[in-house]
């Protein structure tokens, strides 16, 4: 038995000290957001305010991420990690600070987001690309399934370890396990998790602008990898509208504030996302990455989006949540598998980072339409005598937040369509 484990860990053993100590760091750094999520509608009541909080973090990332590939694969990857990991520790004490002042504002906490994000932009990518250098690569479908696999146990834990030190010592104290987390993950890296530095280039000396400019001609001539992108650019769409956006406040509003239901809602989609992660980490990799990803996104929006949607209570919230995350893992497992396994590794930073830039550009677009569509469009419909509304009662019922659950109808049936049809898309099939 021993021989056997160590003849799994072996192989991986860098990404294990990697992924653990982002893991624990993550944790805590989801804490303050979740956290922060319901002190920011406790204040000011709307969708809009929770969505902006994103909005204030997704563009900058989305903005630096055209240009944060070069640098990315011109310098250090461990470097910039620990120095992005740094600045985002920074902000967590200015938030404590101001908070323990009793100064802190939600304005406060856009700008704080936004530098976050603008770091994001940097930390994210090289640690991709750090996977690549680390880890060989007929391991890249399982170590990306124990990324899907915490990824899901952070969902699970954040609601439940949030609400349990928020209710007990207050939100300082949240802040307080974020930087704790943070400490753990940096010592880590610092000491403990080797990457190796590698700048490989096929090219010859080219400025800022050229380099960054290479991934954009490299996907033109692999227009492949861009129709992939631009649909998980569309996932990220509806997921905004619906998930990041609405659900807490669908969830809230339906369940008469009950701050528990909604923890229950997101830890089920936690525990989804644990079956599935630890599914695709210990079956057989498949050799049809692109029917996964299609397929597995097809399953997740009628599971999850529809049955949210037309549910009208906690149980078939939860089911809804728990079965509709189960795909997700996979999903994520062969996209990373593609990228990581068939893009050259001299531009994977560049390539990394426009990717974030196309498929993250949206997720602002989906919380500010989704913070609009429920407050100014659907909520009103459905308060309002409108045939449509008589009509769509019956589906989704009556009362507060039924305009929400519209929304989610609404991503569940495009989102089915769209998996559906891009998977038949010529280009995408020639991967």
């Amino acid at each position: 038995m021993k021989k056997y484990i160590a003849q799994i860990i072996t192989p991986i053993q860098d990404f294990l000290l990697l992924w653990i100590g982002q893991s624990i760091s993550q944790l805590g750094s989801s804490m303050t957001s979740f956290a922060l999520i319901i002190w920011a509608y406790q204040k000011q009541g709307t969708v809009m305010s929770i969505a902006l909080l994103s909005v204030c973090s997704y563009m900058p990332y989305v903005v630096v991420s055209l240009f944060a590939g070069a640098l990315i694969d011109r310098y250090n990857k461990k470097k910039i990690m620990l120095i992005c990991d740094t600045v985002a520790a920074i902000c967590t004490i200015g938030a404590l600070t101001l908070l323990f002042t009793g100064n802190l504002q939600i304005g406060h906490l856009y700008v704080i987001n936004a530098i976050s994000g603008f770091m994001n932009a940097f930390q994210g990518p090289a640690s991709k690309v750090a996977i690549t250098l680390i880890v060989s690569e007929d391991q890249y479908t399982r170590v990306s399934g124990l990324r899907s696999l915490s990824d899901s146990m952070i969902s699970v834990f954040t609601p439940i370890l949030a609400t349990a030190v928020v209710s007990i010592f207050g939100i300082g104290m949240v802040f307080t396990v974020d930087l704790l987390t943070y400490a753990i993950s940096f010592i880590s890296l610092l000491l403990w998790v080797k990457i190796p530095h590698t700048v490989v280039s096929h090219s010859k000396k080219t400025n800022f602008i050229e380099e960054s400019w290479q991934g954009v001609l490299y996907l033109k001539e692999n227009k492949g990898f861009l129709y992939l992108m631009l649909f998980m650019a569309g996932i990220n769409l509806m997921a905004a509208m619906a998930f990041y956006s609405v659900l807490p406040a669908m969830i809230l509003a339906r369940s008469d504030n009950n701050a528990k239901i909604l923890g229950l809602v997101s830890s089920a989609m936690g525990i989804g996302g644990i079956v599935g992660g630890f599914l695709v980490s210990i079956v057989k990799p498949t050799k049809n990455n692109v029917k996964t990803i299609f397929v597995s996104a097809a399953l997740s929006f009628l599971l999850c989006d529809v049955l949210l949607g037309v549910g009208k209570n906690p149980y078939i919230w939860i089911l809804a949540a728990f079965a509709g995350n189960i795909p997700i893992p996979f999903l994520s497992a062969a996209e990373n598998a593609l990228l990581h396994s068939k893009i050259p590794l001299y531009i994977q930073g560049r390539i990394f980072s426009i990717r974030g830039s196309l498929q993250f550009i949206t997720i602002p677009i989906g919380y500010l339409a989704g913070g609009f569509l429920a407050d100014q469009v659907f909520e009103p419909l459905m308060g309002s005598s409108h045939r449509i509304q008589q009509f769509l009662a019956i589906i989704v019922g009556s009362g507060t937040g039924s305009g929400m659950a519209v929304i989610f109808i609404g991503t569940g049936i495009l989102g089915f369509t769209v998996s559906v049809l891009s998977y038949h898309n010529k280009h995408i099939q020639g991967l």
